[in-house]
């Protein structure tokens, strides 16, 4: 089962999700999202032409246009600064002792945060749950805070 808690809000500020500064949790939800819904592929650098194969034939579509369906474009990835402050606070461990990798670390890897699975997500990568419309950044999160009640950007925001 997925673990999806996050800290306690005591400030009443936004509470950062578990998994972005507990690597055992990250790593529970992240397999879990490999065994059960395919996220993949182990090594997005490889062509790995079986597992787009798969993908191509699980969305009745072309290889090519299954590897346009990556995390780092789905709707279900998180790449807003507070996330990505919340990702980089998560792997610092002793701040005032590290060299500053963090940052090297999420740029190289292109992390963003899964909201349906809860784990630290590599862009180049996807899965079955893929959505379109992502990723969500801070300006397409304005944009969404603009929405009225019926669903329709309010123009006056």
């Amino acid at each position: 089962m997925l673990q999806v808690e996050k800290e306690p809000e005591e400030t009443g500020e936004y509470a950062c999700p578990l998994a972005t500064h507990d690597i055992t949790q990250n790593l529970k939800n992240r397999n879990h999202a490999f065994i059960m819904y395919g996220y993949g592929p182990a090594n997005p650098n490889e062509p790995n032409l079986l597992f787009w194969l798969k993908k191509a034939a699980m969305y009745d579509v072309s290889v090519p246009e299954a590897k346009t369906m990556r995390c780092g474009n789905c709707a279900a990835f998180i790449h807003t600064s507070q996330m990505m402050d919340c990702i980089s606070k998560g792997l610092e461990k002793a701040p005032e002792d590290e060299g500053g990798y963090d940052d090297i670390v999420i740029a190289t890897a292109d992390l963003g945060f899964c909201e349906l699975f809860a784990f630290k997500c590599a862009a180049s990568r996807t899965c079955d749950a893929w959505l379109v419309g992502g990723p969500i950044t801070d300006k397409q999160y304005a944009k969404i805070e603009t929405l009225d009640e019926d669903g329709e950007y309010d123009d006056a925001a």
